[in-house]
């Protein structure tokens, strides 16, 4: 997944892309609608003085070993040329081309100097030429180009007097005539050609180089490509301050020339570029350019670009600027091109360490009539040039945006600081002497995303929304109450008892807002890292259990419909810290006591991963802006480390408060296992680190199904930042792996199960990297139009099914291809697959599968082995026992019980303009395996089979809509942690963390809560235990349609 190099490319290429799109579909193909063109779309292919190259850029390929340059060169044509050959010390650009010393051409004959550019299309000679009166007093210029002379001294830029041609031709005089003064002959030679003008033949351009003077001496200005400068696609700039070409002229010695071509980049649109370069039939030039160069040599030294005579640097922002956005582009221009790696380090794979260019900083917000922060938070930065062809502006990148003010009036205050004795010229000149600096300061505004740091599983169940921008996206439901996450800080100190108020939707909005002051390890003296409120919104805290957690901004909508489409399903995969850690740090501190040889599971011991059945404390751990590490970037404090003190959260205390009386004081969790018996997190750097339960990152990689942009999205279920995007075709819903190594993907259209590695640790980490085709070869069936896919919780099958041929196929969980496909069940809508009764119930050794159709006919499926040493018939059987009633009317959501030993189902339906979930489970049935063959002269019992489904518990009148999109139960009381054994046929264990639903006789898990998705943007919580409502009123979720928590099938 480490696709982070191209991303500054793709960052600063976006023009490029648009303009690519734009100019598409224009004419004929390239060679058909323009005979001198060498590209479909608008480039720089060189710019020349005669005397060398000016641009593209040309490094040495380095030697491997050495670093050293060798014979061999490369031209940077683009931004990856110059990230894949970056420029060092060792191995620096070559320098350009200069002019000599006095009026010669690059045959040391007598000869005006001039700079021609050479483009992949003809040009539009409009575009560059001007043949208005105004035009003339820009040296017939559009302003596309441009030629200037820079006063490195005094900042004065001063526009070189001249000529400019396409193809030989020039606008003349106050009504702009377009006259042909020069053509080609040959190679070499340029002949001037006779213009006639009121009667008068002229021949005004002997002096265009490469053109014969006879009257100056000069019986032979040819020289080496003098010809190729007439053409549709060169421009041509010959210096010429008299109008008269045949009078010789240089461009001044004491001055750097700078050659400024318009082109479509910094994300211009079509509709916005004024100016730019154009091809004849329309194609503006994709990336524009600055050629500098000196004459007789380079005797400046670099510095940066002033904005006129006396004036400031060139810099975006300008100094002093306010409320600017937290990615706010910064950009420094230098007066010559320079060195990139003496601006400062390129974007890599790995964030870089702090580099001493440039400093970048900010004061954390902080909020108003509280005490300045003190202390400035340094941020390592990259840089890249704006354009492959611009070595004179840079773009700074800090590793990480600026945060942003919040909505109590705190604000970041940021400073740039470019130091002077860091650029180096081309020709390697540098100020090393110089003390000066130049900074720009600027406030950061609130048009800012919002930070997100967010309680993660087993305390949070992940909500997924369609709609519009405000509805639609990523929500998180709190289920811990007292974690440091981003949100509103507002706590009433001054009143002992608890205080707080509601709005209409039951969000606290005045008061004792953040639950975090409540948690009672606050007042527990050694902690580390030590804890403490904050005034800001970036660590505001907790708004209690069964809210909506928030951004920095206060915003419950985390992610946008923008970053995530239209979300159909989400499965939970890995820990994070598997692959993101502070002891496998890449880039500034390391942590040696985060290493996963010292990670220790309560339940299972020695293993790699943050385990599920384990909150961090605090849930989670709050922001810090000045992370050690800055690769990877993490920016969160470690889980509090163990010590020796106990974790003061009540196990099972009163998680609400009372109002007026006491605050919450303890964890909706009935079990110990949550807060880890003690604390959990990696002591800082020592030279005998303890073990420690789980480390930052905390959080699991949330796979997010994206049906419409056809894709997986990869989230960080912390952060909520987007790791990865994968292209699937036509998908319908997604299954995970028991042992996570694997995500299956349902593909209505082509009639496929996509399978995706999911194990970070694995070289083809999120790529497909299989595709099984719906085919049942023995009984010739195939599945089609594949929606729901479940993977058996034993990981032996997977079971998918196929809407369009009313069938249910299921493919082996060892090679991954079809075993067989049953038919039997019309119009299949829902599924749900229980673990194989080994251990638990009544030990039938087999697995259940519970297939819901349209009608609400529930077919129930039980697996094998079949066959004469069967104990299974690895087919359906039946139909639970309802009682009065064939099934479910209109069945809408279904959800395996992670905390039943018989096989219990949960099925939401509407009947009578109301909701209802029914808990249906095996009541009934054999003790052990039977066998499926009678022996022969054998007299058995006929029912010695029978099994039987019952309804067990019916959950009506507590929901808020007559229909339920979804089902979700809490992972707060698990032993998900324990190792699990997975089935016989494919063996072996998970070390922790598998999504089985058992480990041995026990279930995985103790719900103690039902969350019921509801059609009107609500959703119902219910007391498992008591079937009421646990809230006076729904939470609040706009467009909400899916609820994932870990155990989700």
């Amino acid at each position: 997944m480490n696709r982070n190099k191209l991303l500054p490319t793709l960052f600063l290429a976006s023009s490029a892309a648009t303009l690519s799109c734009f100019n598409t579909g224009q004419g004929d193909g390239p060679v058909a609608s323009d005979p001198f063109s060498t590209s479909a779309t608008m480039n720089i292919l060189e710019v020349t003085n005669g005397f060398g190259r000016l641009l593209p850029y040309v490094i040495p390929v380095a030697d491997g070993v050495t670093g050293l340059p060798t014979a061999q060169l490369v031209e940077i044509r683009s931004l990856q040329d110059l990230l894949d050959n970056p420029s060092t010390e060792l191995n620096p650009m070559k320098p350009p081309a200069h002019w000599p010393l006095g009026e010669l051409n690059p045959a040391n004959q007598t000869g005006n100097h001039f700079v021609a550019i050479k483009f992949s299309r003809s040009l539009s000679r409009n575009s560059v030429l001007d043949s208005s009166a105004g035009g003339l007093a820009n040296q017939g210029l559009t302003g596309a180009i441009t030629v200037v002379a820079y006063d490195q001294v005094t900042g004065q830029s001063t526009a070189v007097k001249g000529r400019g041609f396409i193809n030989g031709q020039t606008y003349f005089g106050a009504n702009g005539k377009l006259e042909t003064w020069v053509r080609k002959s040959g190679t070499q030679q340029v002949q001037a050609r006779t213009v006639s003008r009121n009667g008068t033949d002229l021949r005004p351009g002997i002096g265009f180089p490469g053109t014969d003077d006879a009257t100056n001496g000069i019986v032979d200005g040819a020289f080496a490509g003098a010809g190729n400068l007439i053409s549709p696609n060169t421009f041509v700039f010959v210096v010429d301050t008299d109008d008269n070409l045949a009078t010789y002229e240089s461009f001044p010695s004491d001055r750097v020339i700078r050659v400024v071509i318009k082109g479509a980049e910094d994300g211009a649109s079509p509709a916005s570029i004024v100016g730019g370069v154009r091809s004849s039939d329309g194609r503006y030039l994709e990336q524009g350019g600055i050629a500098t160069s000196h004459v007789g040599g380079d005797a400046g030294l670099p510095n940066l670009l002033l904005d006129g005579l006396g004036g400031l640097p060139v810099t975006l922002p300008r100094d002093l600027s306010s409320d600017l956005p937290c990615d706010q582009t910064i950009r420094f221009s230098f007066d010559e091109a320079c060195q990139p790696h003496s601006i400062g380090p390129l974007p890599g794979l790995v964030a870089p360490a702090l580099s001493n260019e440039f400093t970048v900083e900010f004061l954390p917000p902080v909020a108003p009539g509280s005490p300045p922060p003190g202390q400035t938070v340094q941020l390592p930065y990259t840089i890249l040039p704006v354009s492959p062809f611009n070595f004179t502006e840079f773009v700074v990148m800090p590793v990480v945006d600026f945060p942003g003010s919040d909505p109590f009036g705190a604000q970041a205050q940021a400073t740039v600081t470019y130091f002077h004795n860091s650029a180096v010229d081309m020709l390697l000149n540098s100020d090393e002497s110089n003390q000066d600096k130049t900074p720009i300061r600027f406030s950061i505004g609130s048009d800012c995303a919002g930070l997100v740091n967010v309680p993660v599983a087993p305390g949070a169940i992940y909500c997924a929304s369609v709609g519009d921008e405000l509805s639609g996206g990523i929500r998180v439901i709190d289920l811990d109450g007292f974690g440091q996450g981003t949100g509103n800080p507002t706590f009433d100190g001054l009143n002992v008892l608890f205080n707080v108020t509601f709005d209409a939707n039951g969000d606290p909005i005045t008061g004792d807002v953040s639950k975090f002051p409540f948690n009672s390890n606050l007042g527990v003296p050694g902690l580390f890292p030590p804890l403490g409120a904050d005034s800001t919104s970036i660590a505001g805290g907790s708004r209690g259990v069964f809210t909506l957690s928030q951004d920095s901004t206060l915003r419950t909508q985390l992610v946008s419909p923008k970053q995530v489409g239209t979300v159909v399903d989400m499965q939970i995969g890995h820990p994070l810290d598997i692959a993101f850690n502070n002891f496998d740090c890449l880039s500034g501190g390391k942590n040696i006591c985060a290493s996963a040889a010292l990670q220790r599971h309560p339940l299972s011991g020695p293993h790699e991963g943050n385990g599920i059945t384990t909150a961090p404390h605090p849930n989670p751990p709050r922001l810090r802006l000045a992370p050690s590490c800055f690769s990877p970037l993490i920016q969160s404090e470690e889980p509090t480390a163990v010590s020796a003190s106990n974790n003061t959260l009540v196990i099972g205390g009163d998680a609400f408060g009372s109002i007026g009386g006491q605050g919450p004081s303890g964890l909706l969790t009935q079990s110990i296992l949550y807060t880890g018996f003690n604390f959990t997190g990696p002591a800082p750097p020592q030279a005998n680190c303890p073990t420690f339960v789980m480390r930052q990152q905390v959080g699991h990689f949330l796979y997010v199904l994206d049906s419409v942009g056809e894709q997986v999205v990869v989230l960080n279920s912390n952060r909520m930042t987007v790791l990865d995007r994968i292209p699937v075709s036509s998908p319908r819903d997604l299954a995970m792996a028991p042992d996570l190594n694997m995500l299956a993907v349902s593909n209505f259209g082509p009639g496929t199960v996509s399978f995706i590695d999911t194990n970070p640790n694995s070289p083809t980490f999120h790529t497909v990297v299989k595709a099984a085709s719906l085919v049942d070869v023995v009984n010739r069936r195939s599945g089609r139009g594949p929606t729901e896919v479940v993977w058996q919780p034993g990981g032996e099958d997977i079971l998918v099914l196929c809407e369009s041929s009313s069938s249910l196929a299921i493919l082996s969980g060892a090679g991954l291809e079809v075993r067989k496909i049953i038919p039997g069940v019309e119009n299949p809508q829902l599924l749900a697959v229980s673990d194989r009764a080994t251990q638990f119930g009544f030990r039938s050794g087999l697995y259940y599968a519970y297939v819901v159709s349209e009608s609400g006919s529930m077919q129930i499926f039980e697996s094998g082995p079949d066959g004469i040493q069967g104990i299974g018939f690895d087919d359906f059987i039946g139909t639970p026992n309802l009682e009065g009633r064939s099934g479910f009317s209109n069945p809408s959501a279904i959800l395996m019980d992670p905390g039943s030993n018989q096989h219990a189902v949960l099925v939401a339906y509407s009947e009578s303009g109301s909701s209802i979930v029914d808990s249906i489970w095996l009541e009934n049935a054999p003790t052990g395996p039977v066998s499926l063959r009678i022996p022969p002269g054998q007299v058995v019992d006929p029912n010695r089979r029978d099994k039987e489904w019952k309804l067990q518990k019916q959950f009506a009148s507590v929901f808020s809509s007559s229909s339920i999109l979804d089902l979700a139960v809490d992972d707060l009381t698990n032993i998900g942690d324990t190792t699990q054994v997975l089935a016989g046929p494919l063996g072996g264990v998970i070390s922790h963390s598998g999504k089985g639903l058992h480990r041995g006789s026990n279930p995985v898990s103790a719900p103690q809560f039902l969350f019921a998705a509801s059609a009107n943007g609500l959703v119902d919580v219910v007391d498992l235990t008591t079937g009421l409502p646990v809230l006076p009123r729904p939470i609040r979720v706009p467009g909400v349609s899916v609820l994932a928590h870990y155990w989700r099938q």
